[in-house]
């Protein structure tokens, strides 16, 4: 246990800086411009914002892309100063389906896009339909001083690791973790202290020892919801689930909206699992 550094300091700024990817040179094949469909999904949003700011009553049916945003992460978190970056970047809207889209990038091409709630042929919801890749992996180190990295199961996880701005990993599905070692996106990641945020299910919980398995020169950890808040959880469970609950509560005591007050309870929470999980003083 000697070997182990000290607990992370997760209440420290961290710092911003560019994408640092590593993939092979080898690229899915397709036959639409994900480039071009994220500008229109763009394009789409922007219209319906403008739709939202020029009506005092809006057309009925109207979709308000604001409330799908807070629906899917708490307005507190979307209110970090990352928010409007992570926003103008990522996200998008589905007309077809009155959803939001998520894009995801390799550095400015676009690899995926991940439509929250759709319909399929026979009618029947679909949550984040997808198109180009699923085996993406999403990868940022924000602060290369900073060993830890996070592994985050889906696109809400993505959304949420970029406005906290966490080093991460982000997996569009358990089974991604079973087959890293022939997946051209997985990146190049050693001598880091990598932490799962598993999803509470035996699906996601199985994904550690493939992680474990495939960055043999990283110490891998489970960080399990359960454990944090000292109580059973429902099934499924997640990262997502966890951080909307914290920005909840913090409103729920009285407390006036506070973004930072929000990020600074989400990191103490995983910094106070992490020094039990390794031991640090």
């Amino acid at each position: 246990m000697n070997n182990l550094p000290n607990p992370i300091n997760l209440s420290q700024p961290l710092h911003n800086s560019l994408p640092r990817q590593n993939y092979t040179n080898k690229e899915e094949k397709q036959s639409f411009n994900l480039n071009e469909w994220h500008i229109n999904f763009k394009k789409a949003l922007k219209q319906q914002e403008k739709t939202a700011r020029k009506y005092i009553e809006l057309p009925e049916g109207f979709v308000n892309t604001t409330s799908l945003m807070y629906e899917l992460i708490d307005r507190d978190i979307w209110r970090l100063p990352r928010g409007k970056d992570v926003k103008d970047r990522y996200l998008g809207y589905s007309s077809k389906y009155e959803s939001l889209t998520i894009s995801l990038f390799k550095d400015d091409e676009v690899k995926t896009i991940c439509i929250r709630e759709a319909i399929d042929k026979e009618g029947n919801p679909i949550k984040w339909k997808t198109y180009g890749s699923k085996r993406f992996i999403p990868y940022r180190i924000f602060d290369e001083d900073d060993l830890s990295l996070f592994v985050g199961y889906g696109i809400g996880e993505f959304l949420l690791l970029e406005l906290l701005e966490l080093n991460y990993m982000i997996l569009q599905s358990d089974s991604i973790a079973f087959n890293l070692a022939i997946n051209p996106y997985t990146p190049d990641i050693k001598d880091r202290y990598i932490f799962a945020l598993l999803d509470n299910d035996d699906s996601c919980k199985k994904t550690l020892e493939y992680l474990k398995e495939h960055f043999k020169s990283c110490k891998v950890y489970p960080i399990d919801f359960e454990n944090i808040l000292g109580k059973e959880l429902p099934k499924g469970y997640d990262f997502r689930d966890f951080c909307n609950q914290i920005a909840r509560e913090i409103r729920e005591n009285g407390n006036l909206p506070n973004p930072t007050k929000v990020k600074e309870a989400i990191l103490k929470y995983l910094s106070n699992e992490i020094k039990l999980i390794i031991g640090g003083k």
